[in-house]
């Protein structure tokens, strides 16, 4: 049996559906890390949200081993520069879910 091959994205298509999935915050799941630093670095889900629905990639979008596609995103919000960390499940159903799986800014 032959095992399909990943769904391949490039850095504009990973980063539009970024945008998509994440216009649902319901689709936005935060990693316990993420939580984490969140807390430490006084940021908020809507600021976190902010940056995954407007951001843009600072990294090429690559695949994980888990066939997920792990994208950085960088953006402005509250006049905060934050750069958060995630993965685009493609497993199940392609697309929908992001894992916010860690974050940092400028201090």
């Amino acid at each position: 049996m032959n095992t399909p091959s990943p769904f391949r994205l490039n850095d504009a298509n990973a980063l539009k559906l970024l945008h998509e999935v994440a216009a649902d915050s319901g689709r936005v799941v935060l990693l316990p890390h993420a939580r984490q630093r969140m807390k430490q670095r006084h940021v908020t889900l809507p600021q976190v949200l902010d940056v995954l629905r407007k951001g843009c990639l600072v990294e090429p979008a690559t695949l994980d081993m888990y066939g997920n596609w792990k994208v950085t995103v960088k953006g402005m919000s509250c006049g905060q520069s934050l750069t958060v960390a995630g993965a685009i499940e493609m497993k199940e159903e392609p697309g929908k879910r992001v894992l916010v799986i860690t974050l940092f800014g400028s201090d």
